[in-house]
């Protein structure tokens, strides 16, 4: 569960914890004493509520991206649903077979894309094929000449369609390179080992304190970690899922 920014905020916070053990037996007993204590639980109760303001939203802003991220990966799947039966009312000549069959590959290929099935491989959201491919579609469409008024509606309701399946694409790229303001993960993580180094300071030092401090260390990390995967919606370990886009080409069929 823990990896990147989680692991790395974990090691903060513990080690926050062993600085604030030693520093806690190194302080001479007047510096521990109840009056102390509660001077120093006063000002970092003024750091918790800023740490948890930062992070929750952190936690809102990466939620609301990846639930946008998702309702245009089924936008743009529901458009690729849609086309496809537009251009199959072409019937079964030589041009319709040719998109149809065009707009299988270009879908196949953006699922390969987004989501590579190898280890390790990053998602392409901005290829120049898949545009190139959407292109070709258009153009086709465009040098169609309908006999009839439902076919020239479809026609024209097809290249509309077109023309959102591109500015979904050219969002859903765009986006990628949106990121949360790193700042405010370095920020957080630094203010929470001021936390925890404050709770070690004055513990007692013994199995239960500390299995309580690294068990919470551990929570906050696992929150920091999964919010760090949805910020980026289609490598993390919270993905947006390509069913919809699966589905859409289950539909395709000849």
């Amino acid at each position: 569960m823990l990896s990147g920014i989680g692991l790395i905020a974990f090691c903060c916070m513990f080690g926050a914890v062993l600085i604030g053990f030693l520093i806690g037996r190194l302080l001479p007993e007047a510096h521990r004493a109840d009056p102390t204590l509660r001077s120093v639980q006063t000002t970092m109760n003024v750091v918790g509520i800023l740490s948890a303001l930062v992070l929750g939203l952190l936690i809102a802003g990466t939620k609301s991206n990846f639930d946008t991220r998702s309702r245009e990966v089924e936008q743009f799947a529901a458009n690729l649903t849609l086309l496809d039966r537009e251009l199959a009312h072409f019937g079964t000549g030589e041009d319709a077979k040719e998109m149809r069959g065009e707009l299988r590959a270009f879908t196949a290929l953006k699922i390969g894309l987004t989501w590579p099935t190898e280890r390790g491989a990053a998602p392409v959201m901005h290829d120049p094929e898949t545009v190139r491919m959407l292109d070709e579609i258009q153009e086709r469409l465009r040098g169609l000449a309908p006999p009839n008024e439902s076919l020239r509606a479809a026609r024209q309701s097809a290249l509309q369609l077109i023309g959102e399946l591109k500015l979904t694409s050219r969002m859903l790229a765009v986006q990628e390179n949106s990121r949360m303001p790193r700042p405010f993960l370095v920020v957080v993580i630094f203010w929470l080992s001021m936390l925890f180094l404050s709770y070690a300071v004055f513990a007692p030092f013994n199995a239960t304190v500390i299995g309580s401090l690294v068990i919470c260390a551990i929570s906050v990390s696992i929150a920091m970690n999964l919010t760090y995967d949805m910020d980026q919606p289609f490598t993390g370990l919270i993905r947006v899922s390509s069913l919809p886009m699966q589905q859409a080409l289950d539909g395709m069929q000849p």
